[in-house]
């Protein structure tokens, strides 16, 4: 098996391997320490979610907290794609060689930074769920080590459109709505079509800032999604997208149709 550490060249797995701990194949825990929260920022999504276009390099920001009645000596943490830790498929490599932990009483923050790129980095079959392997270390001997702990989503960078055609048109008379959904491919570097997926049809009445739902059509072979409607009032169209595991949610710009 070949094991990506991201962020540098790819390695192959006697390299990788050598990023495992001894401890980290399997859960443990002795005493009352405690894996409290863990936060990435920067990531472009929504909560903990990773964000990527075809070009630009991601950094983000990601701490853990971690308790212990006699305070933590030491946490650290490793996130990684694949059913576990010793059998990833990618890891992530931090700038820092090792979490640097900030001590508040009995509970610490420690954090690590990492630069993601899409062009080196990232194919599609890595979109979706990744895994946090934590551990952390009490000044009294207690310990905790997790293996999938948590998890975050790493995703394709989604882009969707919307026209509404004719423009002006009779009141009564018949509006198409179309829109293309497509998401960036980590293989080819470009935008495809992202087919066989729900594309919600909107609108907002000119003079509100909400747009109400009118249901949705599924995008054919090639990411086109196609509405038709009644024109009754001037309203804005647009379509909206929302969120896989893989890709993220997305919402196109509003067209205006003028009805007379």
């Amino acid at each position: 098996m070949r094991r990506s550490v991201i962020g540098s060249a790819l390695l192959g797995a006697l390299a990788a391997a050598a990023l495992l701990t001894p401890s980290a194949q399997a859960d443990e825990k002795v005493g009352n320490v405690d894996l409290n929260d863990f936060r990435i920022t920067g990531g472009g999504g929504s909560g903990n979610d990773v964000v990527l276009g075809i070009t630009d390099s991601r950094t983000i920001t990601v701490k853990l907290t971690a308790s212990d009645d006699s305070g933590i000596k030491k946490a650290d943490f490793t996130l990684y794609h694949g059913s576990s830790l010793a059998n990833a498929d990618a890891v992530l490599k931090p700038t820092e060689t090792a979490a640097v932990c900030t001590a508040n009483g009995n509970t610490s923050v420690c954090t690590r930074h990492y630069t993601i790129d899409p062009r080196r980095d990232l194919k599609n079959s890595l979109a979706g769920i990744w895994k946090i392997y934590a551990e952390a270390h009490a000044n009294d001997g207690d310990y905790v080590q997790a293996d999938g702990w948590t998890s975050f989503f790493m995703k394709r960078y989604g882009k969707l459109t919307a026209n509404a055609s004719p423009e002006p048109v009779a009141k009564g008379s018949t509006l198409t709505v179309t829109g293309k959904l497509s998401r960036a491919n980590w293989d080819t570097h470009d935008y495809r079509g992202y087919t066989n997926q729900r594309a919600y049809l909107e609108f907002r009445t000119p003079g509100n800032d909400y747009y109400e739902s009118l249901g949705y059509v599924t995008t054919n072979s090639t990411g086109i999604a196609t509405a038709k409607v009644t024109a009754t009032a001037d309203r804005y169209w647009r379509y909206e997208f929302r969120p896989t595991m893989t890709t993220s949610a997305v919402k196109a710009t509003g067209d205006f149709v003028d009805v007379r």
